[in-house]
């Protein structure tokens, strides 16, 4: 489409004009500028409400408004990075084996954006294991040298010996339920 060149110069073009030369796009004034006169396909005629007048990208304006620099851009399997995929910004791997959380500022461990902290797993001090108890009373029967046999009333009780250790000490699974995404902050 070739524009329709005016013959009045410095003169604002008419409603009519406009729309024999462009793609009007609403009621608001927007024109899409046409494709072979613009590298960009969809591209819009802009005012910065003074006059001016330029052509631009709408959908990468809005996506650069939806994704000002902090954003975090998340894809489920596309690992190609933000940057290339959106057309504009500087944008970095971000949040690599952690899950995101809320900020909670009565809450110290989550009341700073970008606070890291938690374990994939743990192993219990003894302080953390659940309080319990193991006991073996041993008893002499009365007259037996050996002093392990028996166990009625008439017996007398000679000590508590401690059980063997159990357990391995081994570090136990801490995850929550999760899903990988591929996760991207815009920096620039």
């Amino acid at each position: 489409m070739a524009l329709t060149k005016r013959s009045t110069k410095g003169t604002a073009l008419t409603h009519t004009e406009l729309d024999a030369n462009f793609t009007h796009l609403g009621g608001d004034g927007s024109y899409a500028f046409p494709d072979t006169d613009y590298s960009t396909a969809g591209a819009v005629l802009t005012t910065d409400g003074n006059g001016q007048i330029s052509w631009s990208s709408a959908p990468q304006q809005v996506l650069q408004t939806i994704y000002p620099v902090g954003s975090i851009y998340i894809n489920a399997t596309n690992p190609t990075n933000a940057g290339t995929l959106l057309g504009f910004g500087t944008w970095a791997a971000f949040g690599t084996g952690r899950v995101p959380i809320g900020i909670d500022a009565s809450d110290t461990d989550f009341d700073t954006a970008e606070e890291t902290g938690g374990s994939k797993t743990h192993t219990l001090t003894t302080a953390e294991m659940p309080a319990h108890t193991h006991t073996i009373t041993v008893y002499n029967e009365s007259g037996s040298p050996d002093g392990f046999v028996g166990g009625d009333s008439s017996d007398e009780a000679i000590g508590t010996p401690s059980t063997n250790s159990t357990g391995g000490g081994g570090a136990h699974n801490n995850l929550q339920p999760y899903i990988v995404v591929y996760m991207w902050k815009r920096t620039a």
